[in-house]
């Protein structure tokens, strides 16, 4: 494609983001499926020209009460394609490395690679085999502190595709047991198959979980603010309203997700977010409300002070 046929494209793919709720990035692989005459090539320069112009927009002006301008600006830098290991780090770095795909280790979590240029992860052997896995260093942080070990009884509220779930059981070698949980019947058949490709066995996956656990992992619905490094429309969609909505949902699944914690058990709370009404507000709320809880320790990451994605962990203990 001219140079000027990708700005067109872009301008139709801009059009068709500013008029749906969608993240940009799906609209983007609808638009590149359905063209299939757009080379990889093209793809990228198309790509490059939609996020540059939606970084460019600026920040609604109320969410400046929320996000401090630093770390709004670190979210305007390049996001990174972050890989954690599953396997030993630097053999596994090798082993990219003689197929020609290069990688730093990431400097936080002992996990991590960062891929140094785009590939398609889809057709190496070691995604095939679960040996990589596409997850930023702030999620690996996050399910590290934790601090959970193996053979305990985990579950994950919130599970999603399963990132955390199976981070968790790569973390807890394979020993013990992680229940995902998710209203999602299709993330958690995508979760399984992500599971067998790691061969990892621990996990099962419900609709409607029972019983009571070690550990209760609630990875909260949130602003993804913490993301906007890779989804900068993000900032552009969310609306207050929809952020005071998320904070009550957190709220509501954070004292649901509480039951299922033992006695003496642990409760994690997590999200993906910078604004502190859904972090630390939601962890001062839920101790106010629930004297039978403890806090352990809670903890922040973000693109500023980390360079990472941004991600909340608040760790209780229920007594």
């Amino acid at each position: 494609m001219k140079l000027e046929q990708i700005q067109i494209a872009a301008n139709e793919l801009l059009t068709q983001i500013n008029a749906t709720n969608r993240p940009a990035n799906e609209v983007i692989n609808m638009y590149t499926r359905a063209r299939r005459y757009i080379g990889s090539k093209d793809r990228r320069a198309l790509t490059d020209i939609v996020w540059q112009t939606i970084k460019a927009c600026p920040t609604p002006q109320w969410l400046h009460k929320y996000i401090s301008d630093e770390e709004l600006e670190a979210m305007q830098a390049q996001s990174r394609t972050i890989l954690r290991v599953n396997g030993n780090r630097e053999k596994i770095q090798q082993q990219l490395a003689d197929s020609g795909i290069q990688t730093s280790l990431t400097s936080l979590s002992p996990l991590g690679l960062i891929l140094e240029k785009r590939t398609n992860l889809n057709l190496l052997p070691e995604y095939k085999n679960g040996q990589i896995e596409v997850q930023d260093e702030g999620s690996q942080l996050a399910t590290l502190a934790t601090n959970i070990p193996s053979n305990a009884t985990v579950l994950d509220y919130c599970a999603g595709a399963g990132g955390k779930s199976l981070c968790l059981a790569q973390i807890m070698n394979n020993k013990g047991k992680i229940v995902a949980h998710d209203i999602s019947q299709i993330s958690l058949k995508e979760l399984q198959k992500r599971a067998n490709r790691a061969h990892i066995t621990i996990i099962t996956t419900t609709l409607k979980p029972t019983g009571t656990y070690d550990h209760v992992i609630v990875d909260a619905p949130c602003s993804g603010s913490g993301t906007w490094r890779r989804n900068p429309d993000g900032r552009l969609k969310l609306t207050q309203k929809q952020l005071q909505n998320l904070i009550k949902k957190q709220s509501a699944i954070l004292q649901k997700a509480s039951s299922f914690v033992h006695l003496n058990g642990y409760l994690h709370y997590m999200t993906c977010s910078l604004i502190e009404e859904e972090n630390q507000a939601q962890m001062r709320s839920f101790l106010k409300h629930n004297p039978n809880f403890r806090l352990v320790h809670h903890q922040q990451w973000t693109p500023a002070k980390t360079n990472t994605d941004g991600f909340f962990l608040a760790t209780f203990q229920k007594q």
